[in-house]
């Protein structure tokens, strides 16, 4: 991942980076923790979480208690993805421009083209910190 600001790679980053900050923290500090392809759409979403408040978490996060954030990246129109090698390691490295998504770890690799990446708002959730 390189060091620049992710979000303009969305469509409109605003919700993102209201709850996130502006710029938001590099995508290697939160966990990819889904991958869901959808053939019938043509799209891939990326689910992000991470422990800790973001920047601008709102006030009724912290009423509640909420100590992590989670995040999805809605990618559509996606073409020419290519899958290389398969494991339960995590995704260490995720890359992203307007038109190019990649992902890459131990042992695997996820590239594919898209037409739009679209952000859900960010979400305020309760997580343990045991292992």
């Amino acid at each position: 991942m390189t060091i620049r600001d992710w979000s303009f790679s969305i469509s409109d980053p605003r919700s993102l980076r209201e709850v996130l900050g502006t710029p938001p923290p590099p995508l290697t500090e939160y966990e990819l923790v889904s991958f869901h392809i959808d053939e019938r759409e043509a799209s891939v979403a990326l689910g992000f979480f991470s422990i800790g408040q973001p920047a601008g978490a709102a006030i009724t996060w912290q009423e509640k208690g909420h100590n992590a954030v989670e995040f999805f990246l809605v990618c559509t129109g996606v073409e020419r993805l290519s899958v290389e090698g398969w494991s339960t390691e995590p995704f260490t490295s995720v890359s992203l421009t307007r038109s190019h998504v990649e992902l890459s770890g131990e042992g695997k690799r996820i590239s594919f083209d898209v037409a739009e990446i679209r952000a859900d708002a960010p979400i305020g959730r309760l997580a343990s910190r045991a292992p």
